[in-house]
């Protein structure tokens, strides 16, 4: 960490402002205000000055804030690399409000839909995931193998999109006589639905709308590896 990046970080704790806070302050991006900290973003001095004036503080115009020429260096005999013990760094509250925005927790749950198996975390791009707004994705593992022809078996994780719509022939998830369930859905008529799947020997099963409990609609599959 350079000079600059350690006197912005420490400018802005003592504010007592999170690296959120002062993107705002600035008019930056968070991701941006993490780099220079850290050191991975060489900061101008004007922005540099920008930001430090934010937090009540101000830029010597001595310390160094974009790379220089490299000088002649005396090359010296090269000492034996001694190993550094590293260790895991825990993420603090700081950092989990500053990513809150661009990354997404998800449980995944069972296929019967009573208890999270695991948890998802997944990038926010565009204000979405997997095409769709954050708040209508559904992660479950697949019930059953009715799907089996379609290479969805059970406990794979399945990415739903969250609507009660049915769009004909589509692959969903639901809910039969108080039992999750998969399968090929279809509207017919006289408020009813035909449900087919994969099962050799089966034909498709006629019931009313009011019967069945959509979850959502699969639109991807992940394999369960065995």
């Amino acid at each position: 960490m350079n000079r600059i990046a350690e006197k912005i970080r420490d400018a802005r704790i003592k504010a007592g402002l999170t690296e959120k806070q002062l993107a705002k302050k600035c008019g930056l991006s968070v991701g941006y205000i993490i780099q220079i900290e850290s050191g991975r973003k060489i900061v101008k001095e004007q922005l540099a000055d920008k930001i430090l004036k934010s937090l009540g503080e101000k830029v010597s115009m001595q310390e160094p804030t974009e790379e220089f020429e490299p000088q002649a260096v005396v090359k010296k005999p090269q000492a034996k690399s001694v190993p550094v013990a590293t260790s895991m760094v825990e993420p603090n509250a700081q950092w989990a409000d500053a990513l809150s925005g661009v990354i997404k927790k998800y449980p995944v749950y069972d296929g019967q839909g009573k208890k999270v198996v695991t948890y998802k975390e997944l990038p926010i791009l565009s204000k979405k995931i997997e095409g769709h707004h954050p708040d209508k994705i559904m992660y479950v593992q697949a019930p059953n193998d009715n799907m089996s022809n379609k290479r969805i078996m059970t406990k794979d994780v399945l990415t739903l999109t969250l609507s009660k719509e049915i769009e004909n022939n589509g692959i969903y998830v639901f809910e039969l006589d108080k039992k999750r369930d998969i399968g090929v859905l279809r509207k017919e008529g006289n408020k009813q639905v035909s449900i087919a799947n994969q099962v050799i020997g089966t034909t498709p099963k006629l019931v009313s709308a009011n019967q069945l409990k959509v979850i959502g609609k699969v639109i991807k599959v992940e394999f369960n590896l065995k």
